[in-house]
């Protein structure tokens, strides 16, 4: 009796423990689960509106010394043929109706005065806080306004009132190099849980025997009188 009941407190321990192992195992999947799938939503979500704006701004190349700008023209358009772009658009998601073009020139390095159009960043949109079209009006929307520019040396027509490099490249770490970690993480535990991840040796192909020398009918002869 007492052998019997030892082993039945054996069976329950283990169990005990195989239980404990499996909800541990379900407890972390389900995490591991949330943070991918959070992370690859925050891509979706982020990559649009702020990681395409940062990269499209770095691949501008700005110069980093503000130029002189002066407004030139404000041009306020109706309808969608004549908004094909605008100087500051909240939403870049839909088409606008209407619009306001600013057309600026801009003097760099002691040069000559260049012809230019001015927006509020390299993409000519954006959301608040960070984009507010009637601030940005007020400020640069008259003609004869003076101000500080940076222009694109990929795209010497193109200017922005504000840029700084340090900002767009924090701006794609924190959008793209963060939740990519994270995801990456998430996706390598899941598979350390439950898929074989290890690499499969590759099997040796069986070693053949030795072939041992055919003989010939004189040399079966010469065995066979010896």
């Amino acid at each position: 009796m007492r052998g019997g009941s030892s082993e039945r407190l054996v069976v329950r321990a283990s169990r005990r423990r195989g239980e404990t192992r499996a909800k541990l195992t379900r407890y972390i999947t389900i995490s591991l689960a949330a943070v991918l799938g959070g992370g690859s939503s925050a891509l979706l979500f982020l990559v649009p509106l702020y990681a395409d704006p940062a990269l499209s701004a770095l691949a501008a190349d700005f110069d980093p010394i503000p130029a002189e700008c002066v407004t030139e023209r404000r041009d306020d358009r109706l309808g969608l043929d004549n908004c094909t772009w605008a100087s500051c658009r909240e939403g870049c998601t839909s088409d606008a109706y209407k619009c306001i073009q600013l057309h600026v020139k801009y003097k760099a390095h002691s040069d000559d005065w260049r012809p230019a159009v001015l927006y509020v960043n390299i993409k000519g949109c954006g959301y608040p806080p960070a984009v507010n079209c009637e601030n940005f009006t007020l400020n640069y929307g008259y003609v004869g306004a003076r101000y500080p520019c940076y222009w694109s040396r990929a795209d010497t027509t193109v200017v922005v009132p504000k840029w700084s490099r340090g900002e767009q490249v924090a701006m794609v770490t924190r959008t793209l190099a963060l939740p990519l970690f994270l995801s990456g993480c998430a996706g390598i535990g899941l598979c350390a849980l439950h898929c074989d991840c290890r690499p499969r040796r590759r099997r040796r192909p069986p070693r053949r025997p030795p072939r041992l020398p055919t003989l010939s009918i004189d040399d079966t002869t010469v065995y066979r009188l010896a």
